[in-house]
């Protein structure tokens, strides 16, 4: 008869699930399958990594026996990435565990459903912030102020709580996790609430916003926004107050993050912190900004229709910065503008191509660059990436917490067993110049669609 012990549990997570574990969480979703994988610029707790802005100005046209050009060098400036810490962790009961101790295989079923699940929810948790700005944001405050809160939906418009990043994101983080906390910034500050709000599944959706039930308000107003739980801490200099990794929000942007995730419900897209991308404020360095193209009035200050005028300009300017072949590499954004834009290929009689990339994904042919869409893409925007220079600095990859010798251990003071297992990395980009967004389009979605 076949016992499992502690040692075979552990065995059967090390040689059966880590793989698996590993290979779902850095190829199920698209940003995590193209993005390049980097380790040797990580050294301790942080890549250093070049940014390069400038040419050498080495070269000369001089008459016959004039003096050779003085020789320069390419110009770049080094800053530094801290890894981000993410962890996923199981518990299983010891009656649970001793209950399949006589029956061959029975330990995998117990723990499958834990594993896979942990597994599916922390690759939808990374592929949210693949799309953030570090400052773990989850919705947007609208009204009330008891437990019974609404969150805004719309990209801009919103009748109340000023319009800005999260804005459209209804309750969609929240509705089947409630661990998030409000974010308050107002008066130059932002003061994070302590408790968990404890939000549970919504109530009421419909066009315009959300309703979500609360146990902990925090007394929420305008500049109000909700973060993961435990995911952003008191302001710091460094950036140490944001916990999650960096996403394309913060990379592919003109602003320094501050600017694009804290608002006070009045002033779209502005703040009195300084929180640049890897320590390069935009001020000091204009040229560390990305292209974008956002509605005359400002970000988030209206709405315009999509034409084929507007993709064509960005994809030329990235394509000018970048040059030809380098960037544009990829292009992304939702199901609802990518409507648009077939129907604006449908109405001027153009034929869209498809094609198929690595990894099966499946993808619009857009001057032979691939057009591909995402579940946490943002409505109203549309990315032009230039993937080369965007990368995972990883200190490790997917592993289980094993340095005491068991990757299974018991819970203290609780028949309980417990694994998790860790990853060390953060997203960075070393020529930000390269990135490119058009934002505040215009669309349309049924109320049946969802987000």
């Amino acid at each position: 008869m076949a016992v499992a012990t502690l040692t075979t549990y552990d065995e059967v997570l090390k040689t059966f699930y880590l793989p698996g574990i590993q290979d779902y969480l850095n190829h199920d979703k698209i940003l995590a399958d193209l993005i390049e994988v980097n380790e040797k610029d990580v050294s301790g707790k942080n890549a250093t990594i070049e940014n390069h802005y400038g040419r050498s100005s080495g070269t000369k046209w001089t008459t016959d026996g004039g003096t050779l050009p003085t020789a320069t060098y390419q110009k770049y400036k080094t800053c530094t990435v801290p890894m981000k810490y993410g962890y996923g962790r199981i518990q299983i009961s010891g009656p649970t565990l001793r209950a399949t101790r006589d029956e061959r295989g029975a330990y995998i079923k117990v723990l499958d459903s834990e594993i896979r699940g942990i597994t599916n929810d922390f690759g939808k948790e990374v592929n949210r912030q693949y799309f953030g700005c570090g400052y773990a944001i989850l919705g947007r405050w609208r009204s009330g102020a008891s437990t019974e809160i609404t969150l805004q939906k719309k990209y801009t418009g919103n009748s109340a709580g000023g319009d800005g990043f999260g804005s459209a994101f209804g309750c969609k983080y929240v509705a089947e996790r409630g661990d998030a906390q409000w974010v308050t910034y107002a008066s130059s500050t932002f003061t994070v609430v302590a408790s968990s709000v404890a939000a549970t599944t919504p109530v009421k959706t419909v066009a315009d916003y959300d309703t979500i039930t609360v146990t902990d308000t925090g007394t929420p107003a305008a500049g109000s926004v909700l973060v993961r739980l435990g995911a952003l801490g008191t302001h710091a200099a460094s950036g140490a107050h944001r916990l999650e990794m960096m996403g394309l929000a913060g990379i592919v942007a003109a602003d320094d993050l501050d600017d694009i995730a804290l608002t006070d419900g009045s002033t779209n897209g502005a703040s009195s912190y300084n929180d640049p991308l890897q320590g390069l404020d935009v001020s000091t360095y204009p040229w560390f900004a990305a292209k974008t193209d956002f509605h005359p009035s400002g970000r988030w200050a209206g709405q315009r229709a999509l034409d084929l005028t507007l993709i064509q300009t960005m994809f030329d300017m990235i394509e000018e910065q970048a040059g030809k072949d380098y960037g544009p590499d990829l292009m992304m954004t939702t199901r609802a503008i990518r409507r648009e834009y077939l129907e604006l290929c449908q109405a001027d009689r153009r034929f869209v191509n498809t094609m198929e990339l690595d990894g099966g994904w499946s993808a619009l042919d857009y001057n032979s660059v691939p057009f591909v869409v995402d579940n946490d893409a943002i409505d109203g925007e549309i990315l032009f990436l230039t993937l080369k220079d965007i990368q995972l600095y990883r200190m490790s990859d997917y592993s289980w917490m094993d340095l005491d010798g068991a990757i299974l251990s018991r819970v203290t003071n609780y028949d309980a067993y417990e694994a998790t297992y860790y990853r060390y990395a953060e997203l960075g980009v070393t020529n930000r110049a390269n990135q490119g967004i058009i934002g505040d389009l215009a669309y349309t979605k049924p109320a049946t669609e969802g987000y």
